[in-house]
């Protein structure tokens, strides 16, 4: 059995080198096609007959090999190595690298949605979210932070998500209003927001935990959306959240197959990839069952 192992060194701690894991699988007997997917053409390993995946990287990796396992239908499982690590926690992919290799052969596969927005001039595919206003602009600015400072070979994980709940409080605080017209399946939705999420897992930006309850295999997808007038309520549950106590989030939600945007005046991104300004007619729906996950079992 061919596994391509899609490794990114430069995500999280780089705790693992693409030596070390190669290691790892080999002594478990696994004929592995080691794939850096830094490196320009990486996407050429899919030339290869393959059997299973192993994605080991955190979700921007993941939302970039994603949809050429879809396409394929190569079953995959995640080993978070990243810094979020938003799909991993939300599918239940946490397990460390020793009881990936030991049990990824005996692994039950469980289809996964992803998501697909359509623009005036491109498609993209979603594993993530698609989102509108704050998070939007905090993705920017926290970029434009870590290359000020060369910051983020110096941080851990940990603090990096501690530094951008902070910075996105501050923002939060004087962040400007978006207008924007959605229509969700039939019903249009219209005001002035902070942000707007439409989400495929329940961990968005850095980890919030937006969505407690999600299925990412329900068909569905998530919106939600914070009003102006809760911009107090959501300040202070990113305080909350800074001294380690995760409260519900102070948010509007509903569930729906797809997604309009008619008119919105603010950033966007489609998982990590930002949009200056949001190109409108968008249109953001669900394709329901597109990935295999594999599910690594430690017993």
């Amino acid at each position: 059995m061919k596994i391509a192992l899609f490794h990114n060194p430069s995500a999280g701690e780089r705790a693992l080198d693409g030596n070390q894991l190669i290691r790892l699988f080999a002594a478990a007997q696994h004929d592995v096609l080691y794939v850096p997917t830094e490196q320009k053409g990486w996407e050429s390993v899919f030339r290869n007959p393959l059997d299973q995946a192993v994605i080991a990287g955190g979700d921007g990796t993941v939302s970039r090999v994603a949809p050429w396992l879809a396409a394929r239908k190569i079953p995959f499982c995640i080993l978070p190595l990243g810094t979020a690590n938003n799909c991993a926690k939300t599918l239940g992919q946490t397990h460390p690298v020793e009881v990936v290799v030991a049990n990824l052969h005996s692994a039950a596969v469980r289809k996964v949605d992803l998501g697909l927005v359509t623009m005036p001039s491109e498609q993209q595919v979603f594993i993530e979210s698609v989102g509108i206003g704050l998070l939007a602009q905090l993705m920017t600015e926290m970029r434009e932070r870590e290359k000020k400072k060369n910051s983020r070979n110096r941080l851990t994980p940990n603090q990096r998500l501690s530094d951008a709940v902070k910075h996105l409080r501050a923002l939060t605080k004087k962040y400007p209003e978006s207008m924007c017209e959605l229509m969700l399946d039939d019903k249009i939705l219209t005001g002035n927001f902070l942000l707007v999420e439409v989400a495929n897992m329940g961990l968005i930006g850095p980890n919030l935990n937006l969505i407690p309850d999600v299925d990412p295999s329900d068909g569905a997808l998530e919106v939600v959306w914070i009003d102006t007038d809760q911009r107090t309520e959501f300040r202070e549950y990113l305080r909350e959240l800074q001294g380690g106590i995760d409260l519900e989030p102070p948010i509007h939600a509903t569930r729906c197959h797809q997604v309009l945007f008619r008119e919105v005046n603010a950033p966007t991104h489609v998982d990590s990839r930002v949009f200056p300004t949001t190109p409108t007619p968008t249109v953001v729906r669900n394709q329901p069952g597109a990935l295999d996950l594999l599910v690594i079992s430690n017993q």
